[in-house]
């Protein structure tokens, strides 16, 4: 093995320990909790129903979960390995693709640690949902793709054709990434003929998904993240690339907003220089390689962009989780070039410092993790009495996972009794629920929760849609019961 097989091993070493090693750090949030929910059945069809008709994605990760959760269980370490897996992969793979479009071995390094060590990628590889999934095969298409104008060939066309029909059934976005490569390799000259079939293959497989698609998306729920201006969700999107997933941007925590500062400043002008060193100083196949890999992840984003203008959005910053590895190879190229020298090689090494930054700050500071939802349900279920539950919305699923409760409306009767009932608030603004329920204990639960404890001096009966809604909280809530 040579010394740069070494470095990657070391590399990928490091991308273990850094999905590894935190998986239960955090609790589940909702959606991790919903896919729990989905492959907790013993049924495979079960599970398939289910997506068909509360999901918003295609079937293929829940198909790999379902068989995964029945070896490695349901819990946090159980469900997110098999995304920590995916991600660790998607590190070699990474390399695979620089090393082909960068024509050198250093840009593929700088890659592979790039994608190593980005939060954003590292937070979806600790994410027990599909993202993880559709950024491995968008990383192996994009390995084809590369080697398809390099050498154009039936096998490394196929290949790129099955690794974006896999991307495509991991997640729908994969095909903004899937339309600039498609159309690149459809203007060459060289083996048209075969990029038309490779291309009209992977249509086959989207044309397949669209009933299943629209029939998801006719299922009445709203997109909630559009309430947000999409101005604002495009420098979310660019914030979290760099900063993670948490909290929402400048959400006026003095040291949380000093982090996403620095992170914002430095991510721009670290993407600024490597530019700049790819347009001065690259070689012209060095170039090349950046101007490829610059239109599949421009086009990525500009595609969806394009279409929420016009009406159709879908814009979420996760939806675009794609586009991160061929924009870090952008930056490795120019980092990386052979005329970027030492300048190069500290912009290199301050990207992934920057990057390593922001990950010990996740896992040091609450306010940059998931909401904790495993330590509401451990203060909740202190008292063995409680049997109503009234939570925000958002906690519905991962409260109802770790009490071992259900939602009201899955318990049948829609009026019960019981002495006790505990309100978890997100914006510490309740309202005593009604009847003669009165107000006993209340514990902040930092840095997210408030919990009220209402008590009554006997059993009364409760009308569980008087405390759903609005009418207990100011935010939308929902109401768990536990027998």
């Amino acid at each position: 093995m040579t010394r740069r097989s070494y470095a990657l091993l070391g590399i990928t070493a490091v991308a273990v320990i850094v999905r590894f090693a935190t998986l239960d750090l955090q609790s589940f949030d909702h959606d991790e909790a919903v896919t729990a929910a989905r492959v907790i059945h013993p049924n495979f069809f079960d599970t398939l129903s289910a997506v068909v008709h509360g999901e918003r994605s295609p079937p293929l990760y829940y198909v790999l979960v379902w068989i995964w959760s029945k070896i490695f269980g349901t819990g946090e370490v159980g469900l997110r390995s098999l995304s920590a897996l995916l991600g660790t992969l998607t590190v070699p793979l990474a390399y695979a693709a620089a090393a082909t479009l960068g024509s050198s071995r250093r840009v593929a390094l700088l890659a592979a640690a790039f994608v190593a060590l980005n939060p954003y990628l590292i937070w979806y590889s600790q994410e027990a949902r599909s993202y993880a999934l559709m950024v491995l095969f968008a990383a192996l298409a994009l390995v084809y793709f590369a080697r398809s104008l390099e050498r154009p060939s039936p096998g490394s066309l196929a290949m790129w054709a099955l690794a974006s029909a896999l991307a495509l059934s991991s997640h729908y976005f994969a095909v903004f990434l899937i339309i600039p490569q498609a159309l690149w390799l459809l203007l060459r000259d060289e083996s048209r003929r075969r990029a038309i079939l490779a291309t009209a293959a992977i249509a086959v497989v989207g044309l397949a998904l669209v009933p299943l698609a629209v029939a998801q998306e006719s299922g009445g729920r709203r997109n909630g993240f559009t309430d947000t201006a999409l101005a604002s969700r495009v420098g979310e999107t660019a914030l979290n690339f760099v900063a993670s997933e948490e909290p929402p941007p400048f959400a006026g925590n003095t040291e949380i907003d000093a982090v996403q500062l620095v992170a914002t400043v430095g991510g721009t002008l670290l993407l600024a220089a490597a530019i700049a060193l790819t347009v001065t100083r690259a070689l012209r196949e060095e170039q090349g390689g950046a101007i490829v890999a610059g239109v599949v992840s421009g086009g990525a984003l500009a595609l969806p962009l394009l279409m929420a203008v016009l009406g159709l959005d879908f814009i979420n910053p996760r939806n675009l989780i794609g586009v991160l590895v061929p924009l870090l190879i952008v930056v490795a190229i120019g980092f990386g070039s052979r005329g970027a020298g030492r300048a190069g090689l500290a912009a290199g090494a301050a990207t992934c410092a920057l990057f390593a930054a922001v990950l010990v700050a996740v896992d040091v500071s609450a306010q940059m993790q998931r909401p904790d939802w495993r330590g509401a349900a451990e203060a909740l279920a202190s008292t063995g009495e409680a049997r109503v539950f009234v939570i925000p919305r958002n906690g519905d699923d991962p409260l109802a996972y770790y009490l071992g409760a259900r939602k009201s409306a899955d318990v049948g009767p829609r009026r019960i009794r019981a002495r006790e009932i505990d309100v978890l608030s997100t914006n510490y603004r309740v309202k005593r629920p009604p009847g003669s329920f009165e107000l006993v204990d209340e514990e902040r639960r930092a840095p997210f929760f408030l919990l009220w404890r209402y008590r009554a001096r006997r059993p009364q009966p409760i009308r569980l849609r008087d405390l759903a809604g609005r009418r207990v909280l100011s935010e939308r809530s929902s109401v768990l019961v536990r027998r």
